[in-house]
Formats: C-alpha cells, sequence, structure tokens
C-alpha cells in the first residue's frame, strides 16, 4: 500500500533552524560566534586601525608646545671679498612658531573624533558582516530543506512504483499505471539533481565566506528585535560621527587659516675694523604673517565640501535604510500571516490524500487522481515548511534592517 513520504528528515531539521531560544549545542556554532570568526578572517580590519593612527597624529600635534617646528639659523658677515678692513660678524638663534588661541584644541577636537570614527567603524563593519553571514546562511538553510524535501518526494515516487509494480504483477492495475508511476519518478529524480546541485552552491558561497563548513548545524539566533528605530544603527552611527569629523576638522582649517606670531630669540657678535674690537649682543624678534587667510582659503572651500558631501550621504543613506526597514517589516508581517494559512492547507492536503489513498486501494479512483492528491500533499507540505523558514529568515532581514549586531 503506497504511503505518504514522511517528513521526519524536514521535522529533525527545521525545529533546530528556527528555534527561537538563545540555547545553543555544544558542538554548534552560535551567529555571534560565526560573525566574530568571519571578521577575524575577512579584510577590513586596517582600516579602523589607520584612522586610529590618524586621530593619534592629531592629538600629538595638539600636544606640542609650539604650532609648528622651531628652526634655526645662523648668519656670518665678512668684508674679506671687499674692502678686507678685517670685518666680521656671526648671528644666530632659534625661531618658535606660537599657538593662537583655539588651536591646539582645535587638533585635540579633531583627534577626538577621529577616535569616534574609528570606534564605530569597526561597529559597522561587524554589522556589514553579518548581513552578509544571514544572508548566505539563510540560502544555503533554504536550499537545504528544498534538497530534502526533494528527496522525500523522491522517496514516495520510488516507493509508489513498488507498490504499483507489485499491483500489477497480482493483475489489479495495467501496465499503463506503472509507466505513469515510473514517469513521475524520473521527473522527482531530475528535482532531486537540481536541488542537490543548488545545496552545494549555497554551501560553498556560506563556507568560503566565513570559513566554517555547513554541514555542521549552526543554531540560529532569530529573537524579534526589540527596538523599532534606526537611532542605534551602525552606519548610521558611523555617517553622523563622520560628520561630526568633517565638522572638526573644517573648524581645524578655520583656526589655522591665519598662522600665529613666531618668536626668534638669538644673539649677535661683531668684530669691527678696530684691533682687538668685539661687540656682542642678544636680541629677541616677534613675526607676524599677514594676509595668509586668502592663501588658504582653498584649504577651507575643500573642508567646507567635504562636510556638505558627508552631510548628504548621511541624508540618503537614512532614506534608503528607512525603506529598508519598512520592506523588512512587510516581510515580517507577510511570513507571520502565512504561517496558519500553510498549516491549514498542509492539513487539509494530507487528509485529501489520506482519502484519495483509499479510494485507489478500493478501486474508486485511479492513480492519476492519486498522484493528484499526492503531489497537492506534498506540494502544501512544502509551502508549510518554507513558510515557516522564510519567517524565521524575515526576523533575521528585519534585525539587519535594524542594525542589530548578533550578540
Amino acid at each position: 500500500m503506497p504511503r505518504s513520504p514522511s517528513p521526519i528528515q524536514l521535522r529533525m531539521l527545521l525545529p533546530l533552524l528556527l528555534s527561537l531560544s538563545t540555547a545553543q549545542s555544544s558542538a554548534s556554532t552560535s551567529l555571534p560566534e560565526l560573525v566574530e570568526m568571519t571578521a577575524a578572517r575577512n579584510p577590513g580590519g586596517d582600516m579602523t586601525v589607520a584612522r586610529e593612527a590618524l586621530a593619534d597624529a592629531l592629538q600629538q600635534r595638539a600636544d606640542l608646545p609650539l604650532a609648528d617646528a622651531p628652526s634655526v639659523n645662523l648668519r656670518y658677515q665678512t668684508d674679506r671679498l671687499g674692502s678686507d678692513n678685517g670685518y666680521r660678524e656671526w648671528e644666530g638663534g632659534i625661531e618658535m612658531p606660537l599657538w593662537l588661541p583655539g588651536q591646539a584644541d582645535s587638533f585635540a577636537i579633531e583627534a577626538d573624533r577621529h577616535r569616534s570614527v574609528a570606534s564605530a567603524m569597526s561597529s559597522e563593519r561587524v554589522w556589514q558582516i553579518a548581513g552578509e553571514v544571514r544572508s548566505r546562511l539563510w540560502a544555503a538553510a533554504s536550499a537545504e530543506v528544498e534538497q530534502l524535501q526533494a528527496r522525500s518526494a523522491r522517496d514516495a515516487a520510488q516507493k509508489l512504483v513498488e507498490d504499483v509494480r507489485q499491483r500489477m504483477q497480482a493483475g489489479e492495475l495495467p501496465r499503463s499505471d506503472l509507466l505513469l508511476a515510473e514517469k513521475e519518478l524520473l521527473l522527482r529524480d531530475q528535482v532531486v539533481l537540481e536541488a542537490d546541485a543548488q545545496a552545494r552552491q549555497a554551501a560553498q558561497r556560506f563556507e568560503s565566506y566565513t570559513g566554517v563548513t555547513f554541514s555542521k548545524t549552526l543554531a540560529l539566533q532569530g529573537n524579534i528585535p526589540r527596538q523599532t528605530d534606526l537611532e542605534t544603527h551602525p552606519k548610521l552611527r558611523l555617517l553622523e560621527q563622520q560628520v561630526s569629523q568633517a565638522r572638526a576638522h573644517r573648524d581645524r582649517i578655520m583656526k589655522t587659516l591665519r598662522s600665529g606670531p613666531s618668536l626668534w630669540l638669538g644673539g649677535k657678535t661683531a668684530r669691527d675694523t678696530r684691533p682687538g674690537s668685539y661687540e656682542s649682543s642678544v636680541g629677541i624678534e616677534i613675526n607676524v604673517p599677514l594676509g595668509e587667510e586668502t592663501f588658504n582659503a582653498p584649504q577651507l572651500a575643500e573642508a567646507e565640501q567635504a562636510l556638505t558631501e558627508t552631510l548628504t550621504k548621511l541624508s540618503r543613506i537614512r532614506l534608503e535604510l528607512e525603506d529598508e526597514l519598512s520592506q523588512a517589516q512587510i516581510a515580517f508581517d507577510s511570513t507571520s500571516a502565512a504561517i496558519d494559512k500553510t498549516r491549514r492547507s498542509q492539513e487539509l492536503a494530507e487528509e485529501s490524500l489520506r482519502l484519495g489513498r483509499r479510494a485507489f486501494e478500493l478501486g474508486e479512483t485511479g492513480l492519476i487522481d492519486l498522484l493528484r492528491a499526492q503531489n497537492d500533499a506534498l506540494r502544501a507540505r512544502n509551502t508549510h515548511e518554507l513558510s515557516r523558514l522564510r519567517h524565521a529568515q524575515a526576523i533575521a532581514r528585519l534585525n539587519q534592517a535594524l542594525g542589530v549586531i548578533p550578540q
């Protein structure tokens, strides 16, 4: 007697994939651990290090007592190539550029903003990696479920062929029914081949990115997020910090458009034409540059342009993230509503299959009717299992859209 395919394999896999609890098997890898391992093997961390190095350099500049590097000068003057009366003069000193009020602080403020950007870059990078891991992980999980479903349907077709062959040999069914059942089996074999290929491809994409073999069961965290807005989204936080850094850079350029005065301290020794006549003195000099604002105006314009571009990017990305969140929320609501409907459809299809099998055994219906009922039941079961999987996937997408990093 033909029997419907057992969903035991599917029911062993899906509860683990769709579990919403945080409890992890000792042999499994949690999503936070998976993201951490993936981040460690993928490039991008050097950008944070470089940004921190820039912050350190700016802070060191702010801590200096002088606005720029001091310079030492030495001057010697003689009349040897002229009148040659024995005149000699030596003059030397050190010139020290001085800070104007607020200039050193502007370097320190920008250094602090760069550190904030570096921290935000680190979080945003982990969020980006989490999104790619989630995408590839769910793609592999979905492909594996579809593979199991295809094999289950193939097994059911195989059992039907064996049953029809036995009944044909007993004279209960014509050979045409056996040919029909074998044709159905060939179709199921083709579906299995395609599902196997897709599952291998999805698993390979996952393994090449994470370095973890997908065949090892992965327990996915699918908790419904508590937050409902984008205020803590890593990408927005990064852009906001970049705006603050661009503004601090603009302010530093404004404060350093005009250089501060430079202080010169030195001395002079001279010997005139009188024998044994030496004169020595010390001096101080203040140099104040004039008109530097005009010469340095392009630097300020570039800083203003960079700030404007960053503000524009922040507004654009915010709109994009809001749109993605809206789409993710719609998908979550849709898959939530679909689960009950697909469950009911499965129950009705299973009942129809049970009645169709009974009618086939009694000779009240033909093999075509039984195959139709069996296909309907398989389709309903597959649809329900996939709807559960897609609902959990929608939760992961909603978490990603909200900027939730697996913890």
